[in-house]
Protein backbone atom coordinates (compact mmCIF):
# COMPACT_ATOMS: atom_id res chain seq x y z
CA UNK A 1 0.00 0.00 0.00
CA UNK A 2 2.82 2.43 0.78
CA UNK A 3 4.39 1.82 -2.64
CA UNK A 4 1.10 2.63 -4.37
CA UNK A 5 0.86 5.88 -2.42
CA UNK A 6 4.47 6.76 -3.26
CA UNK A 7 3.80 6.10 -6.94
CA UNK A 8 0.70 8.32 -6.82
CA UNK A 9 2.64 11.12 -5.16
CA UNK A 10 5.48 10.82 -7.66
CA UNK A 11 3.02 10.71 -10.55
CA UNK A 12 1.17 13.85 -9.48
CA UNK A 13 4.40 15.86 -9.75
CA UNK A 14 5.64 14.47 -13.08
CA UNK A 15 4.88 15.39 -16.69
CA UNK A 16 4.41 12.77 -19.42
CA UNK A 17 7.86 13.30 -20.94
CA UNK A 18 9.60 12.74 -17.61
CA UNK A 19 7.47 9.72 -16.72
CA UNK A 20 8.08 8.14 -20.11
CA UNK A 21 11.82 8.92 -19.89
CA UNK A 22 11.97 7.37 -16.42
CA UNK A 23 10.35 4.09 -17.47
CA UNK A 24 12.64 4.02 -20.51
CA UNK A 25 15.58 4.44 -18.10
CA UNK A 26 14.31 1.54 -16.02
CA UNK A 27 13.65 -0.77 -18.94
CA UNK A 28 16.46 0.15 -21.34
CA UNK A 29 18.72 2.74 -19.73
CA UNK A 30 21.88 0.78 -20.46
CA UNK A 31 20.81 -0.21 -23.98
CA UNK A 32 21.31 1.62 -27.29
CA UNK A 33 19.34 4.75 -28.12
CA UNK A 34 17.35 2.75 -30.68
CA UNK A 35 16.29 0.30 -27.98
CA UNK A 36 15.35 3.16 -25.66
CA UNK A 37 13.25 4.68 -28.45
CA UNK A 38 11.64 1.29 -29.09
CA UNK A 39 10.51 1.07 -25.44
CA UNK A 40 9.02 4.56 -25.68
CA UNK A 41 7.32 3.69 -28.96
CA UNK A 42 5.76 0.55 -27.49
CA UNK A 43 4.24 2.62 -24.69
CA UNK A 44 2.97 5.27 -27.10
CA UNK A 45 1.48 2.57 -29.35
CA UNK A 46 -0.36 1.18 -26.34
CA UNK A 47 -1.68 4.65 -25.46
CA UNK A 48 -3.07 5.03 -29.00
CA UNK A 49 -4.30 1.45 -29.40
CA UNK A 50 -7.65 1.68 -27.64
CA UNK A 51 -6.88 -1.66 -25.96
CA UNK A 52 -4.87 -0.15 -23.12
CA UNK A 53 -5.17 2.95 -20.98
CA UNK A 54 -5.30 6.14 -23.05
CA UNK A 55 -2.56 7.90 -21.10
CA UNK A 56 1.15 7.35 -20.58
CA UNK A 57 0.72 7.00 -16.84
CA UNK A 58 -2.22 4.63 -17.29
CA UNK A 59 -0.15 2.34 -19.51
CA UNK A 60 2.93 2.45 -17.28
CA UNK A 61 1.06 1.86 -14.02
CA UNK A 62 -1.33 -0.79 -15.38
CA UNK A 63 -1.10 -3.91 -13.21
CA UNK A 64 1.44 -6.42 -14.47
CA UNK A 65 2.79 -4.26 -17.31
CA UNK A 66 6.03 -2.65 -16.10
CA UNK A 67 7.68 -4.15 -13.03
CA UNK A 68 9.62 -0.97 -12.12
CA UNK A 69 6.33 0.90 -11.72
CA UNK A 70 5.38 -1.36 -8.84
CA UNK A 71 8.67 -2.18 -7.17
CA UNK A 72 9.95 1.33 -6.45
CA UNK A 73 12.60 1.49 -9.18
CA UNK A 74 10.53 3.92 -11.29
CA UNK A 75 9.98 6.18 -8.28
CA UNK A 76 13.74 6.16 -7.61
CA UNK A 77 14.53 7.14 -11.20
CA UNK A 78 11.90 9.88 -11.02
CA UNK A 79 13.53 11.19 -7.85
CA UNK A 80 17.05 11.16 -9.36
CA UNK A 81 16.04 12.09 -12.89
CA UNK A 82 16.17 9.90 -15.99
CA UNK A 83 19.25 9.65 -18.24
CA UNK A 84 19.58 12.32 -20.93
CA UNK A 85 19.37 9.78 -23.74
CA UNK A 86 16.13 8.45 -22.24
CA UNK A 87 14.67 11.96 -22.10
CA UNK A 88 15.54 12.39 -25.78
CA UNK A 89 13.99 8.99 -26.61
CA UNK A 90 10.81 9.92 -24.72
CA UNK A 91 10.53 13.22 -26.56
CA UNK A 92 11.04 11.51 -29.91
CA UNK A 93 8.52 8.74 -29.11
CA UNK A 94 5.86 11.28 -28.11
CA UNK A 95 6.60 13.53 -31.10
CA UNK A 96 6.48 10.57 -33.49
CA UNK A 97 3.16 9.46 -31.98
CA UNK A 98 1.69 12.96 -32.38
CA UNK A 99 2.98 13.21 -35.96
CA UNK A 100 1.50 9.80 -36.80
CA UNK A 101 -1.93 10.85 -35.50
CA UNK A 102 -1.78 14.10 -37.48
CA UNK A 103 -0.71 12.24 -40.64
CA UNK A 104 -3.56 9.75 -40.25
CA UNK A 105 -6.08 12.59 -39.84
CA UNK A 106 -4.81 14.32 -42.98
CA UNK A 107 -4.89 11.05 -44.90
CA UNK A 108 -8.47 10.44 -43.77
CA UNK A 109 -9.54 13.85 -45.08
CA UNK A 110 -7.93 13.12 -48.45
CA UNK A 111 -9.83 9.87 -48.99
CA UNK A 112 -13.40 10.08 -50.23
CA UNK A 113 -16.18 7.65 -49.41
CA UNK A 114 -15.16 5.23 -52.19
CA UNK A 115 -11.59 5.09 -50.93
CA UNK A 116 -10.08 7.03 -53.82
CA UNK A 117 -7.35 9.43 -52.82
CA UNK A 118 -7.93 12.97 -54.03
CA UNK A 119 -4.97 14.92 -55.38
Amino acid sequence: RAKAQNNAVALSNVDDYTLLAAIISCEAGSESYETQLAVGSVIMNRVRSGRHANSISGVIYAPGQFTPAGNGKLAAVLADGPKDSCIQAAQEAITNALNTVATLKVAAVNVNVCGIVRK
